[in-house]
């Protein structure tokens, strides 16, 4: 495959939407890509990988502090269940 080829068959899965497809086929064609093309990828799962866990990070806060809530509110229940 030529690296105009590799273009155009990056480009149609990022048109596609196929985050999945792309970076298999990314992952099997890397070293044939050319370099400044390389470098835009690595930039690209790397930018995603922190997104992600930036994500995952959030998502554990908010689980967390709905816990907390919880376990506040059950406390609040079983004070009153106590006065009644």
């Amino acid at each position: 495959m030529t690296k105009d080829e590799l273009r155009i068959a990056i480009d149609r899965l990022v048109e596609a939407g196929d985050e999945k497809m792309l970076e298999r086929f990314v992952l099997d064609n890397f070293a044939k890509l050319p370099e400044d093309a390389q470098k835009e990828m690595l930039f690209a799962f790397y930018a995603d990988a922190l997104e992600k866990e930036a994500d995952s990070a959030v998502i554990s806060t908010i689980q967390k502090e709905g816990l907390d809530a919880l376990e506040k509110l059950e406390g609040i229940k079983i004070a009153l269940q106590e006065k009644h």
